[in-house]
């Protein structure tokens, strides 16, 4: 058990949605079972209350009405509290003199202050993230999407395409444009025969005559506890642009996107650019119908929503709560040091530094500490050299203080914006503190246009390199294999 202490805050109810709530419940939950106790702090109307008291009975709920929280509010909820977790927009006072670390999630612009730990889960966000500078640790892009445990159990399951394509229909707890009663409507314009679902916490008179009226068959909900088990059974769904749609994905649910506010434009845009859900439009929606017609051809071809499927879940891997808990751990555990300028200087290396680069290669306590353990013979170490001279992505560095090899990084590129770095500290130079001043110098040598990323792997029980990157800022990205190594990652958005 941690014996760790969150105070989560957030806003929600029939009026502002259920989106943060559900998000924050989800935190809250994945804290939990880490060892953590947690309380939410926030306005929380009565259908808010019910929804909290139904998914997380145990959960502790303090809520306000009316008012924003005050700077007291939160000093005094505050006491014993190791984080503080923001999930609103709403204006929330500086929080920097109240004591715990500051956890914040923001959606592009909305949500934006100062905290220890800013978070934008939004897809690509790493490109678009808003005010990066008043942070010191970052989770950026979809890898951060916060994504329930009821999703996750959903995530295998396996539900065999109907004769009668099923479409749910579900725009969330506000759907300020009347979007719902529309896109029920507007499905009458498609030849084939559906099954459609309707999530209307509202319970609209709109929604209900555009279901009596409909071509389909149609039957109309009101709010469900467990959305994804819902979803699960249908071929697709219609949704808004909010935190369902990163559900949806993680379990391989094809989607047509509403933008139906304007904190949603931005995570609807690069959904859709990105060719991950048929655009139906934002405000005012004008082409809406028009728009529904794209799905025909969809819902009438069971391959090309399997590939739709297939592609969705590679994008969402589900581990978004789990890197925002382990976080907060690491925070608490190793706070980023930023060091000023190295006094070393990194070069790349040459074949001329082949003989050191052997003897480094072989020491017994490099190799003990690396994925391949045996000891490399000389020709293969040679043409190895000889390759990663030339192999575009990667980069092979010697570090050298007052013209000594002290060190050597490398880097091999993984993805179009993810570098991964591996580092060996001569043996004559460890315990010297070579090996930050070799990371940073390192880092300095990456010249690509931001956003990189940079990954380390680094084996669970290698304690020194493990905090040599957490006190570089690098956070959890993936939990140790089956061989031990786990992935440490830090963002550099500018």
């Amino acid at each position: 058990m941690s014996g760790r202490r969150v105070l989560l805050h957030c806003n929600a109810g029939v009026e502002s949605g259920m989106g943060h709530l559900m998000r924050t419940l989800t935190v809250a939950r994945i804290a939990r079972d880490r060892g953590w106790s947690a309380s939410v702090f926030g306005e929380v109307d009565g259908a808010g209350a019910d929804v909290l008291r139904r998914m997380e009975p145990e959960l502790e709920l303090v809520t306000t009405q009316g008012a924003a929280a005050s700077l007291g509010d939160f000093a005094e909820l505050a006491r014993g509290v190791d984080v503080i977790h923001l999930d609103s927009y709403r204006e929330i006072p500086d929080l920097s003199s109240v004591g715990p670390l500051i956890s914040n999630m923001q959606d592009g612009p909305f949500g934006v202050r100062d905290a220890d730990l800013a978070i934008d889960a939004n897809l690509a966000s790493e490109r678009t993230f808003a005010s990066p500078q008043r942070s010191l640790s970052h989770l950026a892009g979809i890898d951060a999407a916060v994504v329930r445990a009821q999703v996750l159990a959903q995530r295998e399951a396996r539900t065999p395409l109907s004769a009668v394509p099923r479409v749910l229909i579900v725009m969330g707890g506000t759907d300020p444009h009347g979007v719902t009663a529309r896109v029920v409507a507007a499905f009458d314009r498609l030849p084939v025969r559906l099954q459609i679902t309707v999530i209307d916490p509202r319970r609209s008179d709109d929604v209900r005559s555009a279901a009596r009226s409909s071509r389909h068959s149609v039957e109309v909900l009101g709010f469900v506890d467990d959305l994804p088990a819902l979803a699960r059974s249908h071929d697709l769904a219609v949704t808004a642009a909010g935190t369902s749609v990163w559900d949806f994905a993680c379990m391989g649910l094809p989607m047509a996107l509403v933008c139906v506010a304007d904190n949603q434009r931005t995570g609807y845009r690069q959904v859709v650019e990105r060719g991950l859900a048929i655009g139906l439009g934002e405000p005012p929606h004008q082409s809406l119908d028009e728009r529904i017609g794209l799905l025909a051809d969809l819902l009438r071809s069971p391959e090309s929503l399997a590939e739709t499927a297939a592609a969705l879940k590679r994008i969402v891997d589900g581990l978004g709560s789990w890197r925002i808990v382990a976080s907060w751990e690491q925070l608490l555990r190793t706070r980023p040091h930023i060091a000023a300028a190295p006094a070393v200087i990194a070069r790349p290396a040459t074949l001329d530094d082949g003989q050191k680069l052997f003897e480094w290669r072989n020491d017994p306590t490099v190799r003990v500490n690396s994925r391949s353990r045996g000891e490399v013979d000389w020709g293969s170490h040679r043409d190895w050299l000889a390759r990663s001279l030339q192999d575009p992505d990667r980069r092979l560095l010697m570090i050298e203080s007052d013209g000594m090899p002290v060190a050597t990084c490398r880097w091999d590129r993984r993805s179009a914006d993810d570098w991964e770095i591996s580092i060996t500290v001569a043996p004559e130079s460890r315990g010297r503190g070579v090996a930050a001043s070799a990371v940073r110098a390192a880092e300095s040598t990456l010249t690509a246009e931001p956003p990189i990323r940079m990954v380390a792997a680094v084996h669970r029980d290698n304690t020194a390199s493990r905090r040599l990157f957490e006190r570089a800022g690098y956070l959890p990205h993936l939990p140790a294999g089956e061989d031990g190594f786990l992935t440490l990652a830090r963002w550099r958005l500018v």
